[in-house]
């Protein structure tokens, strides 16, 4: 072979794959600075990336994640407390930036040497002058440092080749050859990923410390011998060995394979992994990259709860606004109907039957607002509030419960009031779940009792639950308010139950303690902030059950002798007969109907009118955009519109037509609302 050849093939060998930085940035997902969290929420959801770079123009500013926004978003009020945000403040701590210069081995080390949650961030690419470049993700320099392995494999093989037909340059061959040992050591013995490279059948005949740690071994555990395959569970295991015996044999799986199995870890439990295996195939070896994945799974299942919750809530929504659109004659036509046989008199069976429909029709209203309070999260106010009444609701609640787990409950109150400040179904919610949660640790229990306490302590009331149960080891003492972190199997718990309990309290100002003695029980110890001066209003007096806020516009007098003209605007034919039933028995009010916003606005400009009372949801033109019109046009007509609505009153409903300035009267209202509505605008009409 002619020289030159032979040292062009050496140094082919001997200086490695060239892998330049910007080759490994697989996309330039980016969003700029100024976003609010809800906007950037949305921009993940139509794109596929788990990371996003936070630019200013073009000069990168920082690194977000899907997951983070998912965790902020997804607790129970991390929509309201988060979505309108800035970006900027959310953007990831200590995220690791790279440039187009950064040489690929100091590269891998940084970024692979990354502790906890930032090493899966992936990797922005910056230039010198600050601009973006694109997004560099794990996996690519995993890659990356799998392919450097591989040609540490392959060099040694190649040295020991030419150790064999060049003794003349043994010296230079064993000192380069030493040079690619200790790189291999580096880059294997110090990743942060844990590597093991495998036989075909599974067992382990290299593994690095990092394999170690995750894996939950002890330190006299050296691996050799041991079989990845024995620790899954048996049908995964016949896939892993499938799938270690085609890297053996099939060409088609050339490179890396990624694949996820689940291993059953004595100090652990049960973990799920990512598997990235490649083929050595100059030693016939697997090289497998394993990541625990367990939590990232467990975020993107309650993700996906969170999803099907939002569609729930849509759901629900849209019938509580038709079955309210529905309920409304039917209340209002039956008090109007009672009203006239009460005038006929001698129809009692008659009026009997009115108030049957009413009451039934009220009793709807009330399972309607039920199902709204359970498909989204009301509104945190903080009232005076009886903590004894709060109980004794709970355990009305929770008897089948107890009867069903054959546990008895004490409840011990105070001789005095219990006045706490609180919102009752929030704090109703963590005592149910406080309960709950001691039934089930005393399912095994030989003696099965439940103590409620509560005592006043200065400025405060005290509930103590406390359970006969099996009690919480110390080492998980620490964990249980943790989001994801459970005892119980996965049908019987998320983890969710105690953070969001954590979360409610501290919105109430309150603390929430527990002390547990395994094989005894638990004490879980709730303090919640006193009511201050409600003893002098009358002690355990509560305020009566809300109906929803009217607003209330400057009245307006009209002339005794003009008889008022009014337009009624609403989709459901049986909602404007009622009004105007009403308004021309009850007022003498000469009353206009129309179906949609358009002819509204079309009878609107020919025909002055002293009152418009209109729905908000209708097909084509709804009641915000006549609202909007009158708003330009007619503007001296505002304040004598009434909004009629079967919308459960969200919060940002409510602060719409705040913004706007019209009172709103939640469908079905009754006849006599409707009337002191009207009245409120026009007292001496």
């Amino acid at each position: 072979m002619p020289r030159g050849h032979g040292s062009t093939h050496t140094a082919s060998w001997t200086q490695g794959p060239s892998l330049d930085p910007s080759s490994l940035v697989d996309h330039h997902e980016c969003v700029q600075v100024d976003l609010t969290v809800e906007q950037v929420s949305e921009h993940f959801r139509h794109h596929p990336h788990e990371f996003a770079a936070v630019v200013d123009g073009v000069r990168y500013v920082g690194l977000i994640s899907r997951g983070h926004l998912g965790t902020l978003l997804g607790t129970r009020f991390g929509f309201t407390l988060h979505s309108r945000h800035q970006i900027r403040e959310h953007i990831l701590p200590g995220s690791l930036c790279a440039s187009p210069s950064s040489p690929l081995l100091v590269l891998l080390e940084r970024t692979l040497s990354r502790v906890g949650e930032s090493f899966y961030q992936d990797v922005p690419m910056v230039g010198e002058d600050g601009r973006f470049l694109g997004i560099i993700p794990v996996p690519a320099l995993v890659r990356a440092q799998s392919a450097l392995v591989a040609h540490q494999f392959k060099l040694a093989e190649f040295r020991r080749n030419e150790l064999q037909t060049k003794n003349q340059a043994l010296f230079r061959s064993l000192h380069e050859l030493r040079q690619s040992q200790g790189r291999y050591q580096t880059l294997f013995q110090h990743s942060p990923l844990a590597v093991a490279l495998l036989q075909p059948d599974g067992r382990i005949e290299a593994h690095n410390a990092k394999l170690q740690t995750l894996l939950g071994a002890g330190e006299a555990w050296d691996g050799a011998g041991s079989n990845l395959a024995d620790l899954m569970p048996p049908r995964q295991r016949a896939a892993f060995l499938d799938l270690l015996s085609l890297h053996d044999s099939d060409t088609s799986l050339q490179g890396h394979h990624a694949a996820e199995f689940t291993l059953q870890l004595p100090a652990l439990g049960e973990r799920l992994f990512k598997f990235h295996t490649s083929l050595v195939r100059e030693t016939g070896q697997i090289c497998a990259i394993l990541h625990d994945i367990t939590e990232q799974r467990a975020l993107e299942g309650q993700m996906a709860i969170n999803d099907k919750a939002a569609l729930f809530e849509s759901l629900v929504g849209g019938i509580a606004h038709e079955l309210n659109n529905k309920l409304a004659p039917v209340l209002g036509f039956s008090e109007l109907l009672m009203n006239r046989l009460e005038k006929m008199g001698g129809h009692d069976a008659m009026q009997n039957h009115c108030n049957a429909i009413s009451q039934s029709a009220q009793e709807a209203v009330r399972i309607i607002r039920q199902l709204l309070q359970l498909s989204r999260p009301a509104t945190m106010e903080l009232v005076p509030t009886d903590l004894g009444a709060i109980l004794d609701e709970v355990g009305s609640i929770m008897q089948f419960r107890l009867r069903a787990a054959e546990v008895g409950m004490q409840i011990s109150l105070p001789s005095a009031s219990a006045l706490i400040l609180a919102d009752a179904a929030q704090i109703k919610q963590v005592l149910i779940n406080l309960l709950i949660n001691a039934i089930d640790a005393m399912e095994h229990a030989a003696r099965k009792v439940l103590q409620v306490r509560v005592e006043a302590q200065g400025e405060w009331m005290a509930v103590s639950i406390s359970d006969t149960g099996h009690g919480i080891p110390a080492d998980k003492l620490s964990r249980i308010f943790d989001p994801f972190y459970t005892t119980k199997s996965e049908e019987r718990g998320t983890g969710l139950g105690l953070s969001v309990c954590l979360g409610i309290i501290r919105q109430h100002r309150g603390e929430i303690s527990v002390h547990s003695v395994p094989g005894e029980g638990s004490e879980f110890r709730v303090l919640l902030p006193r009511a201050k001066g409600v003893e002098a209003l009358g002690g355990s007096a509560l305020p009566p059950a809300k109906r929803p806020r009217v607003l209330s516009p400057v009245p307006t007098s009209l002339p005794p002798e003009r008889r008022l003209t009014v337009l009624v605007i609403d989709d459901e034919e049986y909602i404007t007969n009622l009004v105007q039933e009403l308004l021309r028995s009850r007022l003498g009010w000469r009353v206009e109907r129309v179906h949609d916003g358009r002819q509204a606005i079309q009878r609107l400009e020919h025909t002055p009118f002293d009152l418009v009372i209109t729905d908000l949801r209708m097909p084509g033109l709804d009641g915000f955009a006549v609202l909007a019109w009158i708003r330009d046009f007619r503007a001296a007509l505002l304040p004598k519109v009434v909004v009629i609505t079967g919308d459960s009153g969200s919060q940002s409903l409510d602060q719409e037509l705040l913004d706007i300035g019209v009172p709103a009267l939640r469908k079905p209202f009754t006849p006599d609302e409707l009337i002191a509505q009207c009245r409120s605008i026009f007292p001496v009409a």
